[in-house]
């Protein structure tokens, strides 16, 4: 069913489900996938010279993107990267209405200077959840080059000061930019939407975001970002929900991160306190994310999540609080680092996985 790969147990619950009055077992458990599609747009003849010409057509890898996401693997609540605005409007928001009962809900990236395609040729970020799980509470989108009021006087000052080395496509300096104009000109999103749980009435946040894949202060930023406002919306759900306190209120965090398992963007995910330039560093919602769906799990059930010919690592992530949710099943990915050895493939795309990354797909338990 998933082409080698093991939807596997991590643990063995023995906790007993209450009933409701119809003597109906309450469902408390959901899955979760994160997936990096891999746009058309970002098909680069310079980085995928290892991939056929006809893995690379995109009729070809959307009827297989349609395939896994819409019969095998239809998680409960989906978070998906580099979908561009006309197919999510075109084809992925009526089919999962329509067809599936789900929500969606999405938010493109802004065209950079040098985009000469469609404005909708643009990708961004989408979150889909099956609405027989869930109620839509609320939603909201962020660009993550918006910094009014995410950073005070004294931060802003280290932004515009610290000087970050800039590289081309092979890794050559070239010119140095501080990190606030760095900041200014990438044009990723994040995007929020809160839900509540039907069986349990559990409330939590699902974010959804993808990071710019270079420079490690650019990506901490931007995770920083995201943080900061995602304690606001809890903030004013907190407010609106009568009977929520913060204690009650639970997070979610999935996408593509472009950052390592040593990375600073995972170690402040994890709470981690440090320093840049002289400002300290932790994350506002270290009470809501304290570990990642790595952590739980085998080391060998994962090598890498992204295998884009030489850029290959584990990015892709799901973030939780193990006293709000337990990981109860994982799809695994060693399988597929398996499958190119055995073909003698150099990476992804190819004939049964339509994009560069692997879909990541948990089940858990609410707590």
């Amino acid at each position: 069913m998933y082409r080698g790969r093991r939807f596997l147990p991590v643990k063995s619950i023995s906790k007993i489900l209450p009933k409701t009055s119809g003597a109906r077992l309450i469902d408390d458990k959901f899955t979760l996938l994160t997936y990096n599609m891999l746009s058309p747009h970002y098909m680069w003849p310079q980085v995928y010279k290892y991939v056929p010409d006809a893995f690379k057509d995109w009729q070809f890898r959307h009827h297989l993107l349609q395939k896994e996401i819409l019969d095998v693997y239809r998680a409960d609540i989906m978070c998906l990267q580099e979908l561009t605005s006309y197919d999510y409007h075109q084809y992925w928001k009526g089919i999962f209405r329509r067809d599936f009962h789900y929500g969606t809900k999405f938010i493109a990236k802004t065209p950079p200077t040098y985009w000469t395609k469609k404005v909708n040729d643009m990708d961004g970020v989408g979150i889909f959840y099956n609405l027989d799980k869930f109620e839509f509470l609320s939603s909201s989108g962020i660009y993550l080059n918006d910094l009014l009021g995410t950073f005070d006087l004294k931060e802003i000052e280290y932004l515009q000061n610290k000087n970050i080395q800039l590289t081309d496509g092979a890794g050559k300096p070239t010119e140095e930019k501080s990190l606030l104009e760095i900041l200014k000109s990438r044009n990723q999103v994040g995007l929020f939407v809160s839900l509540k749980h039907k069986d349990t009435g559990t409330i939590f946040v699902v974010v959804n975001t993808h990071l710019y894949w270079k420079y490690d202060e650019v990506k901490i930023t931007q995770c920083m970002v995201i943080m900061r406002k995602l304690s606001k919306i809890i903030k004013n759900l907190l407010i609106g929900e009568k009977g929520i306190t913060y204690n009650k209120m639970k997070v979610v965090f999935a996408g593509d991160l472009n950052s390592a398992r040593d990375s600073l963007v995972v170690k402040f995910l994890k709470g981690e306190k440090f320093e840049l330039g002289n400002i300290n560093i932790i994350n506002p919602m270290r009470p809501y994310l304290n570990r990642c769906l790595f952590d739980d799990i085998p080391e060998d059930y994962y090598v890498h999540t992204c295998y884009s010919g030489k850029l290959k690592g584990i990015f892709d992530y799901i973030w939780y609080h193990d006293t709000d949710f337990e990981l109860t099943k994982v799809l695994t990915g060693s399988d597929v680092s398996q499958e190119l050895e055995d073909a003698n493939q150099f990476g992804l795309p190819n004939e049964k996985h339509p994009s560069d990354h692997i879909p990541v797909l948990a089940e858990f338990q609410i707590l």
